[in-house]
């Protein structure tokens, strides 16, 4: 950290004097010390507690807050507490640890050293010690405190309820939205225009905006000028920083290197699938709401992207930005990859993996993902094939993430070979050393001059103030200017927005049933490929079903899937009446089987008659998928016992017929003998 020239510059230095920021009884306090770059006192206070101290920041705005131990200005002593804190504290105002080094803590003694600080004795008061720390900070050390993860977000939301309004409560909530809208809009243009990173989601509404979510990627002092917090008639605007994750010191530290190929499918719910160089799967998973923070988070502590991919050619804009946050390439197919591919390429990719795809976003993802690999595979492999056969000892993944960044072999492998001959320079900068300083800790109570500094401070400060009310006035009476026109506005055009509204009202039912009607097909098609799936493995077959066994309910089944085919299976819910001129048809055809509730009676005789097995339809499963029916193929194999039945018992009764007529013959020709000797 280091300091920057003038004297205008304040600092303020905290440390405890008694009690716990863990006890709700015996309250901490604290000594705070307000100093300026040439170590000036400016103010001091004694016992004051931690609500104090966030109100001075907000009077003073020091750049820096030092303190030997930041955890002491914990509430609870907690991480979370502390982001609490920081998200408290004026846009423009630093928290620092003064005994924070890049080589690690230090006490206050010599820290102060370090900095060129002489401190007299040993034995420091608490209101000494803030002195201390906020001159060390004041001479550039210590280390700023963080975390891991910092967002900055820019809410814009209704300023008032949209219940009240009595008959035109309609009217009002229109105007709240389109005042939402154009506050967003220009929140959207001063981030543009500043060149600032952000992702934003919207929340839409009859006639506007319900709200927007800016999630900036920069400090939140660089808004400061730019956007402001809000608090109008129609709309408000807040401005807020969440720290999450891990505290830091400074740089937070180094993430593991390994080049990484990202597939992303971005929406509401985001799919992630991370792969190595080699195509192993690394990571895969479907997250809600995931903004482009947390993708970078989530990736960095896998590795080093190359390559960010998507599954259509024309990707969202949050896929563009991530690549070019990333430093990595945007891989696009040439189209958009259909479901049947994207399927395919998963399979692959997954394949031998623990990880599988369980939604479709994730599936999508590593589609995109496997798809650049394969790609990129011819190169990879030449990498591989070219270094093998040199036998030199250099490190492939970063040749294979320098060739997909586009240079060739050649020059991959020459950069390594400079690298491994030291020839680069060193980027690690030499600490910054302090001049000696002869500034002494003074204490006792502010001198003439200091007193009439702070009231001057007060007064610039309660000036400053007056020109924000002033300004916020001249804002609010604009607003209500503007909102009583565009009232005046809707009133005369009431009739042409009831009637507008009715046809969106219209058009937003048929949506509604074209979605429904959609929903159904796609379920309907899930469930026709599953049966095919099962047809091509074997264990179903398709099957014919008719309301009953008669010539008109036969059309209609030849209308939708075509003629009788030989070895068919049909399936007949009513066995009461039936056309035998139809059987006959059916038995003509090569029919196999009748599929029935009950294989006694009148059909199910006539059926054996022709040839045809009368099966029980509860025997077996039966699938109905888009209006196609299947049946187990174990329908198949009774049939044929059935036939080989019939043929069995038809041969056994011509037997049994054959000796009949033999015995009587024989029995005939007896008779006629013995009567032939009685005479």
């Amino acid at each position: 950290m280091s300091s920057q020239e003038g004297s205008s510059e304040i600092y303020m230095g905290v440390d405890i004097e008694y009690g716990s920021p863990l006890s709700t009884i015996n309250r901490a306090r604290y000594s705070v010390v307000l100093i300026d770059q040439s170590l000036r006192l400016i103010a001091k206070y004694q016992s004051v507690v931690l609500p104090a101290i966030v109100r001075l920041a907000w009077e003073h705005r020091p750049k820096y807050i030092a303190s030997d131990n930041v955890l002491e200005l914990s509430p609870d002593g907690s991480t979370e507490s502390l982001a609490r804190l920081l998200s408290l504290l004026p846009p423009d105002t630093a928290l620092v640890q003064a005994t924070a080094t890049s080589e690690g803590l230090l006490d206050v003694l010599e820290a102060a050293r370090r900095a060129g600080i002489d401190v007299a004795s040993s034995k420091l008061s608490p209101m000494r010690t803030a002195f201390i720390v906020a001159a060390i900070v004041a001479k550039g050390g210590g280390r700023r405190v963080g975390f891991s993860r910092e967002k900055t977000y820019i809410v814009v939301s209704r300023g008032r309820s949209s219940k009240s309004g009595g008959w035109s409560q309609a009217r009002y909530q229109r105007r709240i939205r389109a005042s939402v809208k154009i506050a967003a809009d220009k929140v959207k243009e001063a981030l543009d225009n500043a060149n600032i990173d952000y992702d934003v989601f919207y929340r839409s509404g009859d006639g506007g905006l319900e709200s927007a979510v800016f999630i900036v990627y920069a400090p939140r002092e660089r808004l400061v000028g730019l956007v402001r917090p809000h608090r109008g008639i129609d709309y408000m605007i807040k401005v807020e920083t969440k720290y999450e994750g891990e505290l830091t010191f400074g740089e937070s530290s180094e993430r593991p290197s390994r080049p990484l190929i990202v597939g992303v499918d971005a929406g509401m719910t985001t799919g992630i699938a991370v792969l190595d160089v080699e195509g192993r799967l690394l990571h895969l998973g479907s997250y809600k709401e995931l903004d482009r923070g947390e993708i970078v988070k989530l990736i960095s502590e896998l590795g080093r992207p190359i390559i960010v991919a998507t599954d259509v050619s024309d990707p969202p804009e949050l896929i563009r930005k991530l690549a070019a946050q990333l430093g990595a390439q945007l891989y696009l197919p040439g189209y958009d990859l259909s479901v049947a591919e994207k399927e395919y390429m998963a399979s692959k990719a997954s394949a031998g993996s623990d990880l599988k795809p369980k939604t479709s976003h994730e599936r999508d993802s590593l589609a995109a993902a496997y798809k650049a690999f394969i790609d990129y595979h011819n190169k990879l492999s030449q990498v591989e094939a070219y270094t093998s056969r040199l036998g030199l000892d250099i490190d492939v993944d970063e040749l294979k993430a320098d060739v997909i960044r586009g240079a060739t072999l050649a020059e991959a492998i020459e950069k390594q070979i400079s690298r491994l001959l030291g020839d680069h320079e060193s980027q690690q900068q030499e600490r910054r050393s302090l001049p000696a300083t002869d500034s002494k800790v003074q204490q006792g109570p502010c001198n003439e001059n200091s007193r009439l500094e702070l009231l001057e401070a007060q007064k610039v400060a309660l000036t400053k103030q007056l020109e924000e009310l002033r300004d916020r006035l001249f804002h609010e009476e604009r607003e209500l200017y503007l909102a009583r026109k565009q009232l005046k506005a809707e009133l005369l055009k009431d009739s042409e927005i009831n009637s507008l509204v009715k046809r969106v009202g219209s058009l937003e039912s048929t949506l509604s049933d074209l979605r429904k009607s959609y929903e159904a097909l796609q379920e309907d098609l899930e469930a026709l490929r599953k049966a095919l799936l099962q047809v091509v493995s074997g264990s179903l077959v398709m099957a014919r079903r008719l309301d009953e066994l008669k010539r008109s309910s036969l059309k209609r089944s030849e209308d939708l899937i075509g003629p009788i085919r030989p070895g068919e299976v049909v399936i007949v819910d009513s066995t009461t009446n039936f056309e035998a001129e139809v059987l006959s048809e059916l038995a003509s055809a090569g029919v196999k089987a009748l599929l029935l509730q009950e294989t006694e009676g009148p059909l199910p005789n006539a059926a054996k008659k022709y040839g045809i097995a009368p099966l029980n339809i509860n025997n077996y499963q039966v699938v109905q998928a888009a209006g196609y029916h299947f049946v187990s193929s174990k329908v198949l194999q009774d049939a044929t016992d059935f036939a080989r039945k019939i043929k069995s018992d038809e041969f056994v009764n011509a037997k049994l017929s054959q000796l009949l007529s033999e015995y009587r013959s024989m029995r005939a020709l007896g008779s006629k003998d013995r009567r032939a000797a009685l005479t």
